[in-house]
């Protein structure tokens, strides 16, 4: 599963800026990191991290250069889903969401969440009609969803595309 993104390099001795993907950004350190690189699938161990006020970094054993960390620039960060915390009912994670068809309590197909992000307090689900350039956010709020099964989220949303 996804967790994170490497965004850049960060100075000279191999630090990488990335991007935590998880609710609170420090719990993407809690769990062995794995990175896809040419089809395979490798885990890495971090030397180091630190939180700057606009930033995360990291630094990757066997990295000690910028010219090393520029070869990781984009690539996922992956985490085993049975490392993942069991959720509880009505909690999911977003790679369960994704993909999913959306449909509103009028049963009107609103089309597929192909994106979530975090917008202040809530995450906003991106939702697409297939063969449109049209996109719905949806805010992902307990007043706006109403249920969640077999890969179809409910929602409380006039149709808007």
């Amino acid at each position: 599963i996804i967790v994170g993104k490497i965004l850049t390099t960060h100075g000279i001795k191999g630090y990488m800026t990335i991007k935590s993907f998880t609710k609170i950004p420090s719990d993407i350190f809690k769990y062995t990191l794995y990175i896809k690189n040419d089809k395979n699938i490798t885990d890495i161990k971090i030397e180091d991290h630190n939180f700057l006020p606009k930033k995360t970094i990291m630094k990757v054993e066997g990295i000690d250069s910028i010219e090393d960390s520029q070869k990781y620039i984009g690539l996922d960060l992956l985490v085993p889903k049975a490392d993942l915390p069991k959720t509880e009912p009505n909690e999911y994670y977003w790679y369960e969401l994704i993909g999913s068809s959306v449909i509103n309590s009028h049963n009107e197909q609103l089309g597929e969440i192909t994106d979530i992000f975090i917008s202040g307090d809530n995450d906003i689900l991106v939702v697409k009609k297939k063969h449109s350039s049209n996109k719905i956010f949806i805010p992902f709020l307990k007043d706006t969803i109403m249920s969640f099964k077999d890969n179809i989220l409910t929602v409380r949303w006039d149709n808007e595309v």
